[in-house]
């Protein structure tokens, strides 16, 4: 295990933590940090199913090639979180945001609580690329900061998200939040990190 980002870890650009860069998830499947190139490969998965905009806060603000490119932007130069591309075998399928609690919805900060957010392309689901994707990042993640709970928001009716972070070991807390810009009611789904 590597040596474990300490107390200024809140001021460390995830972006720059190299261990964070191109994670192989399993044979065929890595996930790179989103760049302008994917916007196509994104912007196809999201016609393929239009409801992702409706479940997905990053994805309900990208409809156009200039949209992602404000996204990949926003990420790298905020440094709190970072956008990965799931590719198989060469192809954009999904993505999944890494991203440190800064201070949802009007809650305080927590510095070493770390969420994720994902989507998958509809041709890509039933295999388990978003789980051992998930799984993936929580175990490269720990070994390189300090990380107390892992963290992820989910509408109530989302039954194949939630059996995800069930699977995961996630649970569902009591705590419910109204998504800012799309205004949609998600509940707090939480899980102790192993290195806490």
């Amino acid at each position: 295990m590597s040596e474990q980002i300490g107390a200024s870890e809140h001021a460390i650009n995830l972006n720059e933590v190299l261990t964070l860069q191109d994670v192989t998830v399993r044979e065929g499947t890595v996930l790179r940090p989103m760049q302008n190139s994917d916007a196509t490969g994104v912007l196809q998965i999201l016609e393929a199913d239009p409801s992702i905009r409706k479940r997905v806060t990053v994805a309900s603000r990208m409809h156009n090639e200039e949209d992602v490119k404000r996204e990949v932007a926003a990420y790298q130069n905020e440094g709190d979180h970072i956008r990965y591309i799931i590719h198989e075998n060469g192809t954009c399928v999904g993505l999944v945001s890494l991203w440190r609690d800064s201070g949802f919805f009007g809650q305080e900060a927590k510095p070493h609580a770390y969420g994720f957010g994902y989507f998958l392309d509809p041709t890509a689901r039933g295999r388990g690329l978003i789980t051992d994707s998930i799984r993936t990042l929580m175990n490269v993640s720990q070994a390189c900061l300090r990380i107390d709970t892992f963290m992820a928001f989910c509408e109530d009716d989302n039954t194949e998200s939630i059996a995800v972070l069930k699977k995961l070991g996630f649970m569902p807390t009591e705590n419910t939040f109204s998504e800012p810009a799309a205004g949609w009611t998600e509940r707090l789904y939480e899980k102790e990190a192993t290195n806490a």
